[in-house]
């Protein structure tokens, strides 16, 4: 065997294992607490979910020496796994690829996560749901995994939804009270409602380009301009819902409800920049669709904007870091879409370590500031050049522009109509099972 045929095969099982090892160490500790005969001890829960996620760490790191070393042992950084589902001539690859984008995001995102489940070993001592915590985290690693590797869009999805599942489980993790249970389903149905966009485009790429792959949307400048624009414009809906830019930014706060490892490793670092990654892996067709292209730096700057104006007033210390995150996460999108690549991978990467940093630092700094007294705030910025501009600003960064609000108002006839029918097919039913009430 040459080494270039030793390289693809190591490469293919260094990518095996990034993928699989915290998915199956985490359905093992699963298994063992529900068929156990007493309840697992923290020390083994955290040490097996750990060692798969060191695993997954070295095997990103393994990946990434190879793919330096041998640049051309897999030919187009496409390995195959055989299809998913095959019917006819529709067949579902299963697909992964290997370059520098994905491993940047594979080692940012393994790295991180084994960084959070030592941290949290401390933080969440003794905590009810420790066991859950740590199962939770090897499947979110996974998730992770398997957007920074898919080759395909469908796969991309499976990861896709593995991370938002963990992401509203984490929101609720504390579910004995009410507010982080209802956190959890605002971010699930926002997540919901987003990712309709990125199913349809996975969809309407299947008919219009006849696959998935991400390397056949480089078709996508062949299509005629209305269907280039589409499939860009679902691309984009399905990242602003994860990245939580506006308008669907209102759930982003309320994640914070869960514990502060979570916080750091989802809305800090890496699964609020998913949404950027997948704009990043679909720039092929962002790059020919000028308008989606467009609406996508209107978003991000506006985002950007108001995410600064409500950072600085926020009196929360995890909610400020919440917003100031989202600024940056704005500001990467119109990156993004500018075609400014390489500047967004760069943005990305720095402030995923850094936001982390903040976030589980932050029971810290308020310990100090609890024990050093507080810092003094500076004055409202054009206080005294506008009073009255300033005034209204402060008043609109304070409330959050009301999104949330404005958000239900809308929604609010659609779930009143929803709730009319479904008492009204309960009606239907009961009279047809039960036959007509006499008389």
């Amino acid at each position: 065997m040459t080494a270039a045929l030793a390289a693809a095969e190591a490469l293919r099982h260094a990518v095996t294992v990034a993928v699989a090892a915290p998915l199956a160490m985490a359905l093992v500790v699963g298994l063992l607490l529900l068929a156990g005969p007493r309840w697992l001890p923290e020390a083994v829960v955290s040490r097996l979910v750990t060692a798969g996620l060191v695993l997954s760490a070295l095997a990103a790191a393994c990946a990434a020496i190879l793919h330096v070393a041998f640049p051309g042992a897999v030919p187009g950084g496409n390995i195959d796994y055989g299809d998913w589902l095959a019917v006819g001539s529709y067949s579902v690859p299963i697909v992964a690829l290997v370059d520098g984008l994905a491993l940047a995001f594979s080692l940012l995102a393994a790295t991180l996560t084994a960084l959070v489940a030592r941290f949290s070993q401390t933080y969440l001592h003794r905590e009810a749901g420790f066991a859950r915590f740590y199962v939770l985290l090897g499947m979110f690693a996974g998730g992770a995994q398997l957007v920074a590797f898919a080759g395909a869009l469908d796969v991309l999805f499976a990861g896709w939804e593995l991370i938002g599942i963990a992401s509203a489980l984490f929101i609720g993790f504390f579910h004995e009270r009410e507010e982080p249970v209802r956190s959890s389903l605002r971010a699930f149905a926002t997540y919901r409602l987003c990712d309709v966009g990125l199913l349809i485009a996975i969809v309407s790429a299947h008919e219009v380009l006849g696959s998935t792959r991400l390397s056949a949307l480089g078709g996508a400048g062949a299509l005629p301009f209305p269907e280039a624009e589409t499939l860009a414009l679902l691309f984009l809906v399905a990242a602003m819902g994860k990245s939580a830019q506006l308008p669907f930014s209102g759930w982003l706060p309320r994640a914070m409800e869960g514990p502060t490892p979570s916080s750091a490793l989802f809305y800090g670092a890496i699964s609020i920049h998913a949404g950027l990654y997948l704009m990043l892996r679909v720039s092929a067709v962002i790059d020919v669709a000028p308008v989606a292209a467009g609406a996508g730096v209107v978003v991000g700057v506006a985002t950007a904007l108001y995410a600064a104006a409500v950072a600085r007033v926020h009196t929360d210390a995890k909610g400020a870091l919440a917003h100031a995150t989202l600024s940056q996460i704005g500001l990467i999108l119109a990156e993004i879409c500018l075609g400014l690549t390489t500047l967004a991978v760069v943005h990305l990467v720095c402030h995923a370590l850094l936001r982390a940093y903040q976030y589980l630092r932050a029971p810290n700094m308020l310990h100090d500031v609890h024990q050093h007294g507080h810092f003094e705030h500076g004055r409202m910025p054009l206080a005294g050049v506008a009073p009255r501009f300033a005034a209204r600003t402060y008043s609109a960064a304070v409330h959050r522009l009301r999104l949330d609000e404005r958000i239900d108002a809308a929604i609010r006839p659609v779930l009143r109509l929803s709730r009319a029918l479904a008492r009204l097919d309960d009606r239907v039913s009961g009279i047809t099972d039960h036959g007509p009430r006499p008389g």
